[in-house]
C-alpha cells in the first residue's frame, strides 16, 4: 500500500504570492501543463489505483488531468482542502505576518496554531480534518494518489518525519505538482517534480 501526495498545479495566485485558502482559483496555463505531465508520468508507471482530491477548483482540475491520463475516475473529499483563511484570502503572503503577527507561527508559537481568522479556521482544525482524511486513504489497498494543497502535505509529511506542526508548516516546502510518497508509514519520496 502506498499513498502519493500531489500538490495541485500552479495558479496565477501562486505566481503572484497571494493567499488562496478556499478561493475558487483555477489553474494557470503552466499549472495545466504541470498536471498533464504528472498524469503522463504516473500513467507510464501504471501503478495508481485511485485518485482522491480536495474539492477545491485547482485540485479538482489537477486530479482530473491526472485521472484522464491514467484512465480512472476522481473521488473528492472536502477534508483535503487547504486551510480556510477567511477574510485573509487574496492578501499578499509576502507582507501578511508583518500586518498580522498573531498568525505568525515562528513569533506566536502554539497560540498561532489555535488562532482562527475571521470566517476561517485554525491550524489545529486543519490538522485534525486532514489527518482523518489521510487515515481513510492509507488503509486502502494498492496505490492512492491524493491531490491536495501545500499545507495538508506539509502536515502529513512532517508528522511522518517526526516534526511538530509548527516545524512542519514552517520548514517544509513542496512545489506545485510535486509528488511525495508514503509507504508503510514512512516518507519514501518527497517533493519530486516529474514534470521538470
Amino acid at each position: 500500500m502506498s499513498t502519493l501526495l500531489i500538490r495541485h498545479g500552479e495558479t496565477r495566485w501562486n505566481a503572484a504570492g497571494r493567499i488562496q485558502g478556499w478561493a475558487p482559483v483555477p489553474l494557470s496555463d503552466r499549472g495545466r501543463e504541470q498536471a498533464a505531465q504528472v498524469g503522463s508520468a504516473l500513467a507510464a508507471d501504471d501503478g495508481v489505483d485511485r485518485i482522491v482530491c480536495s474539492d477545491l477548483r485547482r485540485t479538482h482540475e489537477t486530479a482530473t488531468a491526472i485521472a484522464e491520463a491514467i484512465g480512472i475516475d476522481v473521488e473528492t473529499d472536502p477534508r483535503l482542502r487547504e486551510r480556510d483563511f477567511g477574510v485573509f484570502q487574496g492578501l499578499s503572503s509576502a507582507t501578511f505576518f508583518e500586518r498580522h503577527p498573531d498568525f505568525d507561527l515562528l513569533e506566536a508559537g502554539t497560540d498561532a496554531l489555535s488562532t482562527a481568522p475571521e470566517s476561517g479556521e485554525s491550524w489545529t482544525a486543519v490538522r485534525e480534518r486532514v489527518r482523518a482524511a489521510a487515515a481513510d486513504v492509507v488503509g486502502r489497498p494498492g496505490t492512492t494518489a491524493v491531490v491536495t494543497h501545500v499545507n495538508p502535505i506539509r502536515l502529513l509529511v512532517g508528522e511522518r518525519r517526526g516534526l511538530d506542526p509548527i516545524r512542519s508548516l514552517t520548514e517544509l516546502s513542496f512545489a506545485n505538482c510535486s509528488v511525495s510518497e508514503i509507504a508503510g508509514g514512512e516518507v519514501i519520496r518527497e517533493d519530486d517534480t516529474p514534470w521538470s
